[in-house]
Order: structure tokens, then sequence, then C-alpha cells
């Protein structure tokens, strides 16, 4: 992985946080009239969330027949792998 790359990924590691809380305060201070639509909007929300966990903090995408056996071994996600891979090649 390019070390540029690598930069850009731990940027947005530590900015998706922000983004993500802010864009929840966000949705609670605007919370749509229609409740149909702010549910959609917190699903979303929720589904950026699950996103940031997949690529950063542990890995959730698995088939779905072995989904349930293999998420619970909590391995470290392939983009976190390439990074510090990365990272140590260049020191």
């Amino acid at each position: 992985m390019p070390p540029r790359l690598v930069a850009t990924y731990k940027a947005l590691r530590g900015l998706n946080p922000v983004l993500l809380l802010a864009a929840l305060v966000g949705l609670i201070i605007t919370w749509p009239d229609n409740p149909a639509i702010g549910v959609a909007l917190l699903g979303v929300w929720g589904f950026g969330l699950v996103e940031y966990v997949n690529y950063f903090v542990v890995r959730l995408a698995y088939p779905p027949s072995t989904w349930l056996s293999r998420v619970r071994q909590w391995r470290t996600p392939r983009l976190v792998q390439d990074i510090e891979a990365a990272q140590s090649a260049t020191q």
C-alpha cells in the first residue's frame, strides 16, 4: 500500500468517529416530522457505524452460513492489517 494511501486511511480512521457523532447529533437536533423518515435516516447512520466497525475495529463481513461462528473470533479487519503491514515495511 503506498504511503499516501496509508496516511489517508489513518486520517479517515480518526475522522470517521467524529463525523459519525456529528451526524448523530445533527439527526437528533433536526429530527424530521415524519417518523418513517427519521427511522430511515437513523438506519443509514447505523449502517455507517457498522461499516466503520467492519473496516477499522473488527471484521464483520463473512458469508451468512459461517457468520455467527466467525464473527465471534474478533479478527482484525483486512484494511487494518494492510495499513500495519505497509507501516512496518517502510520503517
